[in-house]
C-alpha cells in the first residue's frame, strides 16, 4: 500500500455538486456553541462552523449576498427565538423573503427543541418559503419534499435525545464518580481545593490549610452573635478579604474551583445570599451532592472526604438558615423578628414613573410608607453603587442614598410640561400619527413572530390539558407524571412569553397599547386624569423615550427629557429645587465656631456663606443665635441685605454656576435657584425649564423636517 505524503495540512473539502439555491435571495450562515467561552476552549469547533461561509460563497458564486448570523458561545439550542436575538433575526429574515437559503455545519445549530414548537415554526415557514438548508457533507434540505421535511423532524429530534441520552449518561457517570469520593467538577466552597498532581480520575476535594482557620471563624461568630446575618455581614465588610490568595507556588500545586468574590487581598463574599449559602453548605462537613429521589429532594452522601467545618458549628448555621436542622428537626431557639416588607410592583404603585426613570447618580427604586403621619407616601429614591457590591449597595447590606424626592411631586411636573407642549402646538396628536401610519409595513416583525410563539404555547398547553383532563384511556402514573411536567414547561415558557410581549408594546402604535390614544394626547389636560393608573403609565412611556433625574446638589437637581419623535425638536431640561429641611447632623468644628464669631457681625452674607460651604444660611444664623452674636451691619432702607433665601447655601449656588460657562449665565443661573428656593415649601418641588415652548416644539417648523427631509444646514432630522 501506498503512502502519500503531504507537506502542509488540508482544509475538508466538501462535495457541492448539484447544490443550487435561489440567488434571487441571500443565504444565511448560522453559528452556535453551546457552552460559555466555547470560542477559547473548543476553538475547533468555531473554527468549522466559520468554514459554512466559504461553503456558502462556494454554493452562490459570489461573497456578496451572504448574511452571518453568529449567536457566539453559550447558547443553548433549547431556546427559543425570544431567548436568541440572531435566530429570530434569521426568521425573520426568511420570512421577508431576505434569505432564500441557510447553511449550518450540523443540523443541531439550529435546534434542540423538546417540544418541538419552535421546530414547528421553522418547518412551517421554510416550506412556505421554499427554503433549502445546507449541511455540508452530509444533506440538503429542501422543505418543499415531504422525504427531507421528516428527514429534518428525525434529525431535530435525534439532536434533543443527545440531551436526555448522552448527557444524562455522562451525568451520571459524575454522580458514580463522586460516590466514590471524587472530585466530580463543579465550584467548591472554601477551603477546598485540589491537587493537580493527582491524575484527573483519582482527584478529591481537600482543605487547603492557610484557608481552614478563617472558615471555622465564620461560623462561631455567626453562633456567638445569635445568628445575625446583618452582623456577619458587617465582620467580612471590615476586612480586606476573607481567604487571602494563595501563593504563587500554591497556585501551581492546587486548583481552586471557588465563585467567590474577588478583591484586592482575596477572595470574600459580596451578597447576602452567597453568605447564607455558605454558612447553610454541607459540603463543608465532607458531604456530597449525588442526585435526587423522587420526591426531588436532594441526596447527599455523608464521609465522602474530609469535613472542614465540625458539625457542632454546621448543624445549627445550617437550622438558623434554613428552619430545620439537617436531619429534618425543626430549629426554634432563635427566630427571625425582622418585619418583611412587601414589594412594590410597578404595576402596583401609583407613581407614574417607577420602574422608568433612571439616573446617572446610582439605581432608582420606589418605597412606599403608609403610617399614618406620613404626609408624602411615595418617593422616588437613588442608591449609589460600588463595583464590588452592585448598581444599588455600597457594602452587603449598606445602602447610601444619593436622592430622595416625592413622587407626585416629580410626576405632575413631567405632566405639566408635557400639557403645556399640547396646549402650545395643538399637532402633535396628527403628527404622531401620521409618523407611525408611515411605519406601516407589510414585512413580518418581532411583534409577529413573538405572536406566533405564543400561539404555539397556548395550543401545547391546550393539548396537554386535554390529554390529563380527559384521556381516551387511564394514564399510567410515569405518563400522566411526564405530561404534568411538559405542561408546567410549557406554562413557564408562555409566561415567558406574554412579558417579552408587555415590552414590545413600547415599539407599537400607541393607539394599539392605548385605546383612543390620540384622542387623548390632543385633549391631554383632561382626559389623561380618567384613565387608570397603569394606562397613565403607558401613556407616559409612548410620549418620552428618556427621563433622567441627576443631582446637582443637596437642593438641586437636573431633570433631563428625551420625547419621542413629533413631540419637541430637543431633549428637554429643568432645573429643580427641592424643599428640604436644613441638614442639621453636620455638628461645627471649633475652627468654624471661631471663624463664626470673627465674620457674623460684619460680613456679608455671601462672604459667610463662601465661609462656611456645607451650610445653609438658615444654620449659619441659626448657630450665631445659639451663641449670642448678633449682625453689626445696619440696614440700607428697603433693600435687602441678604440676597440669597434662609435655604440655600454655598455649595448650591457653586453647583448650579458650574452648570454654564460664561460669567452672565453663571450669575443668571444663581439667581434662578434663588427664585425657586424662595417660591418652594418644604417638602415640594419647584422646576425651572431650560427652554422655552418656542425653543424645542415643532410648531414652527416645516412638516417635511418631521418626516425626514434634508435640512439647509443637514443637522439631525426626526424621521430618520
Amino acid at each position: 500500500m501506498a503512502i502519500k505524503i503531504l507537506q502542509s495540512a488540508q482544509e475538508t473539502e466538501y462535495d457541492l455538486t448539484g447544490i443550487s439555491v435561489d440567488l434571487s435571495r441571500k443565504t444565511g450562515v448560522l453559528i452556535r456553541q453551546s457552552r460559555k467561552k466555547s470560542g477559547k476552549n473548543h476553538y475547533e469547533g468555531r473554527l468549522r462552523q466559520e468554514k459554512m461561509i466559504n461553503v456558502a460563497m462556494a454554493v452562490r458564486g459570489d461573497e456578496d449576498d451572504i448574511v452571518l448570523y453568529d449567536e457566539g458561545a453559550g447558547i443553548s439550542g433549547t431556546k427559543g427565538y425570544d431567548e436568541r436575538p440572531k435566530l429570530s433575526k434569521l426568521y425573520l429574515d426568511i420570512a421577508n423573503d431576505v434569505i432564500g437559503s441557510v447553511v449550518v455545519a450540523r443540523g443541531d445549530r439550529l435546534f434542540r427543541d423538546k417540544h418541538f414548537r419552535n421546530v414547528s415554526m421553522f418547518t412551517e415557514l421554510a416550506e412556505k418559503k421554499k427554503l433549502k438548508l445546507i449541511v455540508p457533507g452530509r444533506t440538503v434540505y429542501d422543505f418543499t419534499k415531504t422525504k427531507d421535511l421528516q428527514a429534518f423532524q428525525k434529525e431535530m429530534q435525534d439532536a434533543y435525545n443527545y440531551l436526555t441520552t448522552q448527557i444524562l449518561y455522562l451525568n451520571e457517570t459524575r454522580q458514580q464518580k463522586v460516590q466514590r469520593g471524587l472530585y466530580g467538577g463543579g465550584h467548591l466552597p472554601a477551603p477546598y481545593a485540589i491537587d493537580r498532581a493527582a491524575w484527573k480520575d483519582e482527584q478529591r476535594p481537600i482543605i487547603y490549610r492557610p484557608w481552614l482557620d478563617t472558615s471555622i471563624e465564620i461560623f462561631r461568630q455567626f453562633i456567638d452573635n445569635d445568628f445575625s446575618l446583618a452582623y456577619i455581614a458587617r465582620y467580612i465588610e471590615s476586612r480586606p478579604c476573607l481567604f487571602p490568595y494563595p501563593s504563587a507556588e500554591d497556585l501551581q500545586k492546587y486548583n481552586f474551583p471557588t465563585i467567590m468574590t474577588k478583591a484586592k487581598e482575596g477572595y470574600t463574599f459580596t451578597s447576602l445570599d452567597s453568605i447564607k449559602h455558605y454558612l447553610s453548605n454541607l459540603t463543608l462537613a465532607g458531604y456530597a451532592k449525588i442526585g435526587k429521589d423522587e420526591l426531588g429532594n436532594e441526596i447527599l452522601l455523608a464521609g465522602v472526604f474530609e469535613a472542614a467545618v465540625p458539625m457542632d458549628l454546621l448543624a445549627p448555621s445550617y437550622a438558623a438558615i434554613t428552619g430545620h436542622y439537617p436531619d429534618g428537626n425543626p430549629f426554634d431557639r432563635w427566630k427571625d423578628s425582622r418585619r418583611s416588607r412587601k414589594h412594590t410592583k410597578q404595576w402596583e404603585s401609583d407613581a407614574v414613573l417607577h420602574g422608568f426613570l433612571k439616573s446617572d447618580d446610582g439605581a432608582v427604586s420606589f418605597s412606599i410608607d403608609n403610617s399614618i403621619n406620613k404626609t408624602v407616601k411615595s418617593r422616588y429614591a437613588c442608591y449609589q453603587g460600588a463595583e464590588m457590591y452592585g448598581s444599588n449597595r455600597i457594602g452587603i447590606l449598606q445602602t447610601k442614598a444619593a436622592w430622595s424626592i416625592p413622587c407626585k411631586e416629580l410626576d405632575d411636573i413631567v405632566l405639566n410640561r408635557l400639557c403645556d407642549l399640547v396646549l402650545y402646538d395643538s399637532e402633535i396628536s396628527n403628527r404622531i400619527k401620521s409618523f407611525w401610519e408611515s411605519q406601516k409595513t407589510d414585512l413580518v416583525g418581532e411583534s409577529q413572530l413573538l405572536k406566533t410563539q405564543i400561539e404555539k404555547a397556548e395550543a401545547q398547553i391546550k393539548h396537554l390539558d386535554n390529554l390529563l383532563t380527559n384521556p381516551a384511556r387511564p394514564l399510567s402514573k410515569q405518563t400522566e407524571g411526564r405530561y404534568i411536567t411538559q405542561l408546567a414547561e410549557a406554562e413557564f415558557s408562555l409566561e415567558n412569553l406574554l412579558k417579552k410581549q408587555k415590552t414590545q408594546s413600547e415599539k407599537e402604535d400607541p393607539e394599539r397599547v392605548i385605546p383612543n390614544f390620540y384622542y387623548v394626547l390632543s385633549h391631554l389636560p383632561v382626559e389623561y386624569k380618567k384613565l387608570d393608573t397603569e394606562q397613565q403609565k403607558k401613556m407616559i412611556r409612548k410620549v418620552i423615550r428618556e427621563i433622567k433625574l441627576n443631582i446637582v446638589s443637596s437642593h438641586l437637581l437636573l431633570l433631563h427629557i428625551e420625547w419621542e419623535a413629533g413631540i419637541a425638536l430637543h431633549p428637554d431640561v429643568a432645573l429643580i429645587w427641592r424643599g428640604t429641611m436644613p441638614n442639621t447632623n453636620d455638628a461645627w468644628t471649633p475652627e468654624e465656631d471661631a471663624l463664626l464669631f470673627s465674620l457674623y457681625p460684619v460680613a456679608s452674607q455671601t462672604e459667610l456663606m463662601s465661609a462656611f460651604p456645607r451650610f445653609s444660611w438658615y444654620r449659619i444664623c441659626d448657630r450665631a443665635i445659639e451663641h449670642g452674636i448678633r449682625r453689626a451691619i445696619p440696614r440700607q432702607g428697603r433693600a435687602h441685605v441678604n440676597v440669597y433665601h434662609r435655604t440655600m447655601s454655598w455649595q448650591d449656588l457653586e453647583s448650579v454656576a458650574n452648570l454654564v460657562d460664561e460669567p452672565e449665565q453663571k450669575e443668571r443661573m444663581q439667581e434662578i435657584a434663588n427664585e425657586l428656593a424662595k417660591s418652594t415649601l418644604r417638602g415640594e418641588l419647584s422646576a425651572h425649564w431650560w427652554l422655552p415652548l418656542d425653543e424645542i416644539s415643532y410648531l414652527d417648523i416645516d412638516e417635511g423636517y418631521f418626516n425626514g427631509d434634508s435640512n439647509p444646514d443637514g443637522s439631525h432630522r426626526p424621521g430618520e
